[in-house]
């Protein structure tokens, strides 16, 4: 597939989006070179960054511009240097491009944050990471990533935004597209590819579905560029590419597709993702499906071996393929997407969505949550840090007799221009030009639209009076919209706030209701609207998500920030090792650290505190259990380094 027989590539990110348009956002290109310097050692670049969770927070990266100094890489001599492009280290990472600095330091700050993932991902860091770094390129344009390729000796047809090279152990890149979303996804998904490789020498020696469902997963990101704060394995986020919105869509229209083919045969990258979410997002099923993959990698595998040696290691571990293949179907059938794409170009800024919005009636993006639905938390849906809705909302609430949502809308890019709201009462078959549903809009920063002429009901307009718009002027333009839905009226309202603490200001617009429109607005699904302007619209859609902890205390890089996770997996190893002789202390501990792995801190910590004292006695009747003893030399190390903490 490669440029020569040692150099196989792996292509990641979609081939084409056809609907990305050259924008404003690509001013920040250049070429400004940093001077000639010398390249730090790793040590001299340390990168302080906190991991809770999913979720890691810079605290400070140091990053060096060493313009034409090579750096000491994975790639060993094989990178050369490039015209107009500059070389930028962080503690992990040397970044080649032609991008200005602000763009080098966000990258390779961005690639600091997911270092912590990738070593959790595949469970452990790279060999010599002390004194090496991992290389990328990263061109500001298809031609300049042609003129980079071909310093090193590689050509390339440029199908997709990047590729990452075995043998050659680099990640090159390009923003195939303008959305900002999109090229960060790019640079995280080639360097999950560029630390496995790095890692374990290759790519090649797992299955399609597992390289690149790995690298679509840590790719599905929601990034908070105020605090530098990256969420990574992200199931269900609003911006396109969505895999949770698509893997559900293929799975529904195409029944007969099950875990056994998409292994056996391949399927989308909807899919992929989706089933490394079903083995990642169990606490038990995580645990083996790490045995797999570290088995995967401790063989040298190629070609049809891969796929016989995978199909072997799964049902061992999950039971026959009728048993995987329902409990798959099973867990598929419970999700939900709250979010689907429908219109143009929509970037997510921490929680806060912002589009484009050239070209259409109003881009849109439907939220699947009908104001009279009630529904109980869901760990799975919008899986990333809430924001605490802010003053200038009251409260919102559904599934209640009168429900109420709300949305911040933010003008600050143009405060006098464009439009920017809610939708209610989707009908989600529809096509996507019509938007015949009912829409709640700030226009031009300057007046409320109740646009409800789809439904029969009179477009309403009112300007914001002058006190409401001064304290929406003086609290950085941002409106408080809460929408209503009475027994005879839908009432709208806008609030204002400053800086300081003064109560909020606002006023309301009300317009009647029929039942047969109450019943539409109160049952189907809701939308994020915005034309002209790139507003931001924050939807407080009361989403049930759970409260969370502070992301500025480190906690272990699982989704459960589970303190005793390692430990379970040394566990679950050693029953895998020992199997019809694994002692009846080691079946009760893993229950019991398994039970809790999923639960509140303070039930982790007593299962932990359990372990700490049982695990002394596991290993004692390990020892005495009667398996072979190779067997029970690898159990028993499997323990050791299990340990919480460790």
């Amino acid at each position: 597939m490669g440029h020569q027989q040692c150099n196989k590539r792996v292509r990641g990110g979609p081939v084409s989006l056809a609907w990305l348009t050259c924008l404003a956002a690509l001013a920040w290109l250049g070429t400004a070179a940093p001077a000639r310097a010398a390249v730090p050692a790793p040590s001299e670049t340390k990168a302080d960054v906190v991991v809770s969770g999913r979720t890691s927070t810079a605290q400070n990266v140091r990053i060096v511009g060493v313009g034409d100094e090579i750096p000491k890489t994975f790639s060993g001599g094989s990178l050369h240097n490039t015209p107009g492009f500059s070389w930028w280290v962080s503690e992990h990472y040397a970044l080649k491009t032609d991008y200005k600095e602000d763009v080098a330091k966000g990258y390779l700050t961005l690639l600091e944050l997911a270092y912590p993932h990738y070593v959790e991902l595949f469970g452990g860091a790279i060999p010599d990471i002390q004194q090496k770094r991992m290389a990328v390129v990263y061109a500001s344009s298809a031609e300049r990533l042609k003129e980079a390729l071909a310093s090193d000796g590689i050509q390339w047809n440029f199908g997709g935004g990047g590729i990452t090279y075995e043998g050659r152990n680099c990640a090159y890149q390009y923003p195939s597209g303008t959305l900002l979303w999109h090229q960060r996804y790019i640079l995280l998904h080639e360097c999950t590819h560029l630390y496995q490789m790095c890692l374990t020498g290759a790519v090649f020696t797992t299955p399609s579905w597992y390289y690149e469902g790995v690298a679509d997963s840590i790719g599905s990101h929601v990034y908070d560029s105020a605090k530098k704060q990256l969420t990574v394995f992200v199931l269900d986020k609003a911006t396109v590419v969505n895999y949770l919105d698509d893997g559900l869509a293929f799975l529904k229209a195409n029944p007969g597709v099950t875990f056994q083919t998409v292994h056996d045969k391949g399927g989308p990258r909807g899919v992929n993702v989706l089933m490394v979410h079903f083995l990642s997002d169990d606490p038990c099923r995580l645990q083996r499906f790490r045995i797999w993959r570290d088995e995967m990698r401790r063989k040298p595998l190629s070609g049809a071996e891969v796929a016989a040696e995978s199909a072997r290691l799964l049902t061992e571990l999950f039971g026959p393929w009728d048993k995987l293949n329902a409990d798959f179907a099973r867990w598929a059938a419970a999700r939900r997407n709250t979010f689907h794409y429908v219109l143009w170009g929509w970037e997510q800024e921490g929680n806060a969505l912002w589009a484009y919005g050239f070209g259409t009636p109003l881009s849109q993006t439907n939220v699947n949550l009908p104001p009279a639905e009630k529904l109980a938390s869901d760990s799975f849906r919008m899986d990333y840090p809430a924001e605490p809705a802010p003053p200038i909302l009251g409260p919102v609430r559904r599934g209640v007799a009168e429900p109420v949502m709300g949305a911040v809308v933010d003008f600050s890019p143009h405060p006098q221009r464009g439009l920017a709201g809610i939708g209610l009462g989707v009908l989600p078959d529809t096509p996507a030009q019509a938007q015949n549903f009912l829409k709640v809009l700030i226009r031009a920063g300057s007046e409320l639209v109740i646009d409800g002429a789809a439904l029969g009901m009179a477009v309403q307009t009112a300007p914001v009076p002058g006190d409401v718009a001064a304290a929406v002027a003086a609290g950085g333009n941002r409106y408080g919209l809460t929408v209503t839905i009475g027994q005879k009226e839908l009432k709208v309202t806008v609030r204002g706030r400053g800086p300081a603490d003064e109560e909020p200001v606002g006023f309301s617009l009300s317009a009647p209701l029929k039942a047969e429109q109450r019943e539409r607005l109160m049952t189907k699904p809701l939308a994020i609207l915005a034309h002209d302007g790139y507003h931001r619209v924050t939807p407080f859609f009361d989403d049930r998500r759970a409260p969370d902890p502070d992301l500025g205390v480190a906690a272990p890089p699982n989704r459960w920030r589970n303190p005793g996770d390692r430990a379970l997996f040394g566990l679950y190893k050693a029953s895998w090792l020992l199997k019809d002789r694994q002692p009846a202390s080691l079946v009760k501990l893993r229950g019991a650290l398994a039970d809790a792995a999923d639960k509140d801190p303070a039930t982790q910590a007593k299962a932990v505190n359990a372990y700490e004292n049982g695990i002394g006695t596991v290993v004692r009747d390990i020892r005495s259990c009667g398996a072979q003893p190779e067997a029970v030399r690898a159990a028993v190390a499997a323990l050791v380094p299990g340990s919480p903490g460790s």
